[in-house]
């Protein structure tokens, strides 16, 4: 069926105004799909061609996991002791271990995990054991861009990680005009490094950047205004389990816990279990797509295998097969998107929404209009829209559902590339309200 007759489908007026919205477009690189069950689509525009989804790829990341790993999931991250008074935490790959859930300080998760400790009598450590063998020590995919292998989205992903694998830096000037900027580093818990290279200024180019210094942690350089209030950034660590490990190091002392024998990665096979934390599905799956947080969908990709990328990527195309959606053209390479060797077709993120459409763990873990990654966008449709969107260079993408005024829940999927990427704002704009106003 052509997408000039489907659109007769629907109501006149509806027809008349979704093709008014891709007049005009650039059709290069844009695929367009729209319905409302599984009967012929309301509307197709290259259905079968191959896109780069970005963070669309998502929404196959977290179908796969409702649909392997099961709604009662849970990442679960567990302290053991041994015979000689080491502690061993074995981790899941729960990305979970931050301040998003605790007031926004990333201390108090790793401080309540000490103060378990010390309620089971544990008063001293001979030394700390971090088993991540749950996942490979591949922390970086390889498609993901060298150059920004600092910025938070690409933040290493292991079985142990902490505070989003991410130091949290805000960057301050002083009142004196040369003096060398103040930095305040997040999570306070550990002891951290800076090159700070950032004077302040009252006058010229302000300037500051934030990323990982050469023999420090962090590296801070440039100019900042005296009148600035402040830059902050998020710079990715370098070893996301060494970087667990330091965080409970301190934390276990910070609780009076002595560890005298420092930090290491292994293994142990004798241990007797203290505390176990465990974090479930839904919360993970809202992280990963209201706020599009690559670190969940990562850790949840390599959960779904074996514990590497290229597992989790083939447990996503058998979840495909199981939801009956046709894979040609998918091509799966992480879980988050920011791979541009990622592909999708229009017709296989429309069929994965359509199968999805009956689970509110999927669906509602989606940014409603005003929220994530929408909070500018929709706001007056609130929850009427649930919608999953997709940034990286020269791609647009957004899909999910709207409900219609007359009540009727319509799935839609718009993905962009190249010269269509220009315009696809307008586009997923005018028919997310089409489909609102549609009966």
């Amino acid at each position: 069926m052509s997408w000039l007759l489907a659109l007769l489908l629907l109501t006149p007026d509806t027809a008349a105004d979704l093709r008014r919205a891709l007049a005009g477009i650039p059709r290069e690189g844009l695929s367009v799909m729209v319905g409302r069950d599984r009967a012929a689509p309301l509307l197709a525009v290259a259905p079968d061609a191959a896109r780069i989804p970005a963070s669309n790829a998502k929404l196959l990341t977290a179908a796969a996991a409702v649909v392997l790993l099961g709604e009662d999931f849970h990442f679960e991250t567990t302290i053991g002791k041994t015979p000689d008074g080491a502690l061993v935490v074995t981790g899941g790959g729960d990305p979970n271990l931050s301040g998003r859930f605790f007031a926004g300080d990333p201390a108090r998760v790793l401080r309540l995990m000490a103060r378990d400790v010390v309620a089971k009598g544990v008063r001293e450590v001979t030394e700390l054991v971090l088993d991540a063998s749950r996942f490979d020590d591949e922390y970086v995919h390889a498609g993901w861009p060298a150059d920004q292998i600092e910025r938070w989205y690409c933040a290493p992903v292991a079985a142990l990680v902490y505070n989003d694998s991410c130091w949290d830096v805000t960057v301050y000037p002083r009142e004196r005009s040369g003096a060398a900027a103040r930095v305040e580093v997040q999570p306070a818990l550990l002891r951290v490094s800076v090159a700070n290279r950032c004077e302040t200024i009252t006058v010229g180019q302000h300037v500051v950047h934030i990323g990982r210094g050469r023999d420090t942690d962090l590296e801070v350089r440039g100019r900042i205004l005296r009148t600035s209030a402040g830059v902050s950034g998020h710079v990715a660590v370098r070893d996301p389990v060494v970087f667990f490990g330091r965080g409970l190091a301190a934390a276990l002392e910070a609780e009076g816990v002595r560890v005298t024998g420092g930090v290491r990665r292994g293994r142990a096979a004798r241990k007797t279990p203290l505390v176990a934390y465990r974090s479930d599905l839904k919360r993970t799956l809202k992280v990963m797509l209201t706020d599009s947080q690559n670190l969940y969908a990562e850790c949840t990709l390599k959960r779904l295998g074996t514990g590497s990328f290229a597992s989790g990527a083939e447990a996503v195309l058998s979840a495909l097969a199981r939801l009956e959606v046709d894979r040609a053209g998918v091509v799966v390479a992480d879980g988050s998107g920011l791979a541009r060797s990622n592909r999708v077709t229009a017709r296989a993120l429309y069929a994965t929404l359509l199968a999805m459409r009956g689970r509110p763990i999927f669906v509602e873990a989606l940014a409603a209009g005003g929220e994530g990654t929408l909070r500018r966008r929709y706001r007056e449709l609130s929850a009427r829209v649930r919608a999953k969107t997709g940034t990286i260079r020269g791609v647009r993408s957004l899909s999910g559902y709207v409900t219609g005024r007359g009540g009727h829940r319509y799935v839609f999927v718009i993905l962009a590339n190249g010269r269509s990427a220009r315009s696809a704002r307008q586009v997923q704009d005018r028919v997310v309200r089409i489909l609102a106003d549609a009966p």
